[in-house]
């Protein structure tokens, strides 16, 4: 038919997907060795042609002459969902960063509170979004990586595949600078959206981040240390073959020193020498003093002098003085406490406060981030900022 039918709500496609899941199962297990034929899926439906002709009417189903076969939207949704998906969309990212503009110009030019509010929550998701296709992607990429140099039995496919991997993850990375500097060049945005929620997305996408790029590092020095092995694989196997062609023509000992290099290899003389240990057994040395002379003699004529354990030295009264060594640590939740009954503002707070062992400027800027992040809705944002050693802060005041 020219136009599919399509489905009217969700009841209707999950009722639909329910009650042929025997044969959408058996055509996704199978969607790489066959295509279906329609008997075969007639049959899975129980014989009902009808409910087959539904799935093809309503677009859950291509039919090609006589084979069926899951649409494409259908099977890339059961990929992703189920993250057996080997193929990398960079391309999914890059569509993200850009819708993520698009919203963030949005949110700028729109004067309505309410529409506003909703280009805002449009970004959130969106970077969320973006961090979790980013990380998914380097997964991907690992396990497809590992797939070629173990599985692909052509050295030069096997070569070619992991090019175009490592182009991949150039790619990758390129997309995470490109949203990086969005998120640092867009400071109009991020002032006006003064949300909680959102700094919490902001720090989450760029710890998702870090993360792939770690990750892509390892990637790359792998990738290039398969295609080092494959090169040498290559190069060896090119020599074996051409010492078998002059093996065959009978041109070995004329045209190749091979019986000098191995004539003056001797590699059982390089191996070490395998001493074998008896231990004797308590009975026997309890029990023989003959066995114990013996043993006392093989020790002088080595050079061993202590035959026998001997007391440790008696503790001292320093040993046994209290020794306090104060830890850097802190306690969140006592701080937070303490900032609740006072009247500073956080960041002067966090300045004032007794740690028992001093800290640095960028222990204190962690400290406030770590509390404006567990406790964003008992913060009040006054919209202000204040500078101190060369770090800009917002004046933030309990609720």
């Amino acid at each position: 038919m020219d136009v599919l039918t399509h489905f009217r709500s969700i009841e209707e496609l999950t009722k639909t997907l329910s009650r042929e899941q025997g044969l959408l199962s058996e055509m996704f297990e199978k969607r790489k060795l066959m295509r279906f034929p329609v008997a075969l899926a007639i049959d899975l439906v129980g014989g009902n042609e009808a409910r087959l002709r539904k799935l093809i009417d309503y677009g859950v189903l291509v039919e090609a002459g006589n084979m069926v076969e899951i649409e494409s939207d259908y099977l890339n949704f059961f990929e992703e969902v189920l993250n057996v998906n080997e193929e990398i969309s960079v391309l999914s990212v890059q569509e993200c960063i850009n819708t993520l503009k698009e919203n963030i110009g949005y949110f700028l030019q729109e004067t309505n509170p309410s529409r506003k509010a909703g280009y805002q929550d449009n970004v959130r998701q969106l970077l969320k979004k973006t961090g979790f296709r980013t990380l998914k992607n380097v997964v991907d990429l690992k396990r497809n990586m590992d797939h070629a140099y173990k599985q692909e039995p052509n050295y030069v496919i096997k070569k070619k595949k992991l090019q175009n991997l490592d182009e991949k993850s150039h790619s990758i990375r390129a997309m995470i600078r490109e949203c990086e500097k969005l998120m640092d060049n867009e400071h109009a945005f991020f002032i006006m959206a003064n949300d909680p929620h959102m700094a919490k997305t902001c720090s989450d996408v760029k710890h998702d981040f870090v993360e792939a790029y770690h990750a892509l590092m390892e990637i790359d020095r792998q990738i290039i240390s398969y295609i080092n092995q494959i090169d040498q694989q290559n190069e060896l196997y090119r020599k074996i073959r051409k010492l078998k062609y002059l093996q065959d023509q009978l041109l070995i000992k004329s045209e190749t020193n091979l019986l000098k290099v191995l004539e003056e290899r001797n590699p059982v003389w390089m191996e070490s020498r395998q001493y074998s240990r008896i231990r004797l057994s308590l009975e026997m040395l309890r029990g023989n003093d003959q066995i114990i002379k013996l043993l006392k003699r093989v020790a002088e004529r080595n050079g061993i002098q202590k035959t026998a354990r001997t007391a440790a030295e008696p503790l001292t009264d320093d040993d046994l003085q209290d020794h306090v060594q104060l830890l850097k640590e802190v306690n969140l939740a006592e701080i937070w406490n303490a900032f609740l009954a006072s009247s500073y503002n956080l960041f002067d707070f966090i300045l004032r406060y007794d740690y028992k062992v001093k800290h640095n400027i960028e222990e204190y800027a962690a400290i406030f981030c770590q509390l404006v992040i567990q406790h964003p809705d008992e913060c009040r944002m006054t919209g202000e900022y204040a500078i101190y050693q060369n770090i800009e802060y917002p004046i933030i005041y309990a609720k």
